[in-house]
């Protein structure tokens, strides 16, 4: 028989045994002769990475011994669990090369191991990226999982080939500090805030080093721990330096520290903290095995409340709205109820991790995107009606000059009531809570007005357009040799529009630009990106349908005022071809 022949009787042999198995068996078979060979490899990088480091790695061999099956993964873990590494790609958890008793390679630490079938033994090799654990020395266990879900584990004993000793790098400083706040964590390994500020300790180092891992513990007081270990059980520390963030995505840290370094560290607490009896100590784990430690004491003082004020923007409710994307709970569904809606513009950058609206007068209510506080869910939508809230609820907005929102909540008896009065805060990851008076929703419009769901339109600042020339001092379409000035304008009404009118003043001149023909106004030229020229007709005069035209921009020719900041204010108003009429501000 060839070889090729006999391999595949092999694998079909095991393959027969598998499907034969008495459910009455323990595992398909037993690790044995599991040895540490010691670090003598440098195949691997931090996590899954599948390349070389720079650092070594630890290899363990072994048999697994049976009659017959198939192997689907294994998985190698500390005595005390901090750290684990596994066969199963994109979960979070280091990977291992893993080899055959022949040295052909069955999976890399990036990747999931194959089904691999086996006959009466098999021989294996290990590769892992040593985390400092390994080099510290203590119990592994291996743990073999087969086709049947039946598992086989066997232990070995690593001797220490790093020194426990005091790291080149000490710690010089440890105190919790109010001086920053962010918001990073929450309560799981995940690198990202959940709307509430992390407590924050500062600490001073001295040295040069690797840094691999933190874990921060209490020692004395109520129990709490976080750490940075990708697969533990406890929540995450994130660590930053000098506002840099060091922490990969999965949570684990590796960067280098030279001379006199400032880091911070950031934690949801569990109650432990605040209140203010426990004691807490710090491990920092470097590269080469070495650890240093230091000690927080309690933190008896509540952290120092944030920046408070207003953020730039607006915020009015809208009333009833046609979609039902929410509930009388926390969760992202509707329950056959439309949603309450309002309107948010926010012109105040940063990062906002959490929104929360809060009734002020005429009944109790309030909605928030924090997870876990019982509060109803607020949902949060972009310009496109995106959904921008997490699966849990939570929020991570980045405002880089200003957003348009829409919010939307289940009416908890009190929306629809005219003397409800509420507010917005919003909360961004450097601190700042930020809040502003929600514009009262009315059920009755003044005469003309249209009502408040539909009177939706937004004015945005002019700026010079880049090389656009629609328009004159004209009443019509045309060109004067002139770049325009340009407006971004929104309507999120629906209907038909006939014509437009804008006014701006200052402190002693209006200027005043429109649609309607022979008033003697200069031109209103009214685009919609990229359907090709303006809306305009030769005459001026505009009339089209919303949607679809309604991200527009308006061009005007300036006659000095707006190049010399002449203009403070802006007022545009909208009729339709019902005759009534939105208006805005700006």
């Amino acid at each position: 028989m060839n070889k090729k022949f006999i391999s595949t009787l092999a694998s079909l042999t095991a393959f027969l045994l598998v499907m034969t198995a008495s459910v009455g068996f323990a595992a398909m078979g037993n690790i044995q002769n599991l040895t540490f060979q010691g670090m003598t490899a440098d195949v691997l990088g931090q996590g899954e990475s599948s390349r070389p480091d720079g650092k070594p790695d630890a290899v363990f061999t072994g048999n697994i011994n049976g009659i017959g099956g198939a192997i689907t993964g294994f998985q190698l873990k500390s005595e005390d669990g901090r750290s684990v590494w596994d066969t199963t790609a994109g979960n979070g958890i280091p990977g291992m090369q893993v080899k055959d008793g022949q040295g052909q390679v069955l999976t890399e630490s990036s990747g999931s191991m194959p089904l691999t079938p086996f006959l009466l033994g098999f021989g294996f090799t290990i590769t892992v990226p040593d985390d400092g654990s390994i080099a510290r020395g203590g119990n592994f266990t291996l743990t073999v999982r087969f086709v049947d879900d039946s598992e086989n584990s066997a232990t070995v004993s690593v001797p220490a080939t790093a020194q426990r000793q005091t790291s080149s790098v000490r710690i010089t400083s440890a105190v919790w500090s109010d001086e920053e706040r962010r918001d990073l964590t929450g309560k799981n390994k995940q690198l990202q805030g959940d709307g509430i500020i992390d407590r924050h300790a500062r600490l001073v180092l001295q040295g040069n080093g690797t840094l691999t891992g933190i874990r921060v513990q209490s020692v004395r007081g109520d129990a709490a721990e976080w750490d940075t270990l990708p697969g533990s059980n406890t929540w995450l520390v994130a660590a930053t330096s000098s506002g840099n963030v060091l922490n990969s995505q999965d949570g684990s840290i590796q960067t280098d520290v030279r001379g006199r370094t400032v880091l911070d560290l950031w934690m949801t607490d569990n109650g432990a903290i605040e209140r203010g009896r426990s004691e807490f100590q710090v491990t920092l784990f470097f590269s080469d095995g070495t650890e240093a430690r230091a000690t927080l004491g309690s933190q008896s003082a509540p952290a120092a409340p944030a920046t408070q004020g207003s953020f730039d923007g607006s915020a009015r409710m809208l009333g009833r709205g046609s979609r039902d994307f929410v509930g009388n709970n926390e969760e992202r569904a509707g329950n056959g109820s439309l949603d309450w809606e309002a309107d948010l513009q926010v012109n105040t950058p940063g990062t906002i991790v959490s929104m929360t609206v809060l009734n002020t007068a005429g009944g109790a209510g309030e909605w928030d995107t924090i997870p876990g506080n019982g509060r109803w869910l607020l949902g949060v939508f972009d310009g496109n009606d995106r959904m921008l809230n997490r699966e849990d609820g939570a929020v991570s907005i980045p405002v880089s000059r200003s957003g348009e929102y829409r919010l939307r909540m289940e009416n908890n008896g009190t929306l629809d009531n005219e003397g409800t009065r509420s507010k917005i805060t919003l909360t961004y990851d450097d601190g700042r809570v930020l809040s502003r008076e929600i514009s009262p929703f009315r059920a009755q419009p003044p005469a003309g007005e249209r009502p408040a769901a539909d009177n939706e339109i937004r004015l945005y600042p002019p700026r010079k357009a880049s090389n656009s020339d629609y328009v004159s001092k004209s009443e019509r379409p045309g060109r004067d040799g002139n770049v325009d000035w340009v407006f971004e304008f929104r309507i999120y009404g629906e209907g038909r529009v006939k014509n437009i009118v804008l006014t701006g003043k200052g402190s002693r001149d209006t200027v005043r630009w429109d649609t309607i023909p022979g008033n003697g106004f200069p031109l209103l030229g009214v685009l919609a990106p990229g359907k090709g020229g303006l809306l305009n007709r030769n005459n001026g005069t505009v009339k089209f349908e919303v949607p679809p035209h309604q991200n527009l921009q308006l061009f005007v020719a300036d006659e000095g005022f707006l190049r010399r900041n002449l203009i403070t204010s802006y007022e545009i108003v909208v009729t339709w071809d019902d005759g009534s009429q939105s208006r805005a501000t700006l």
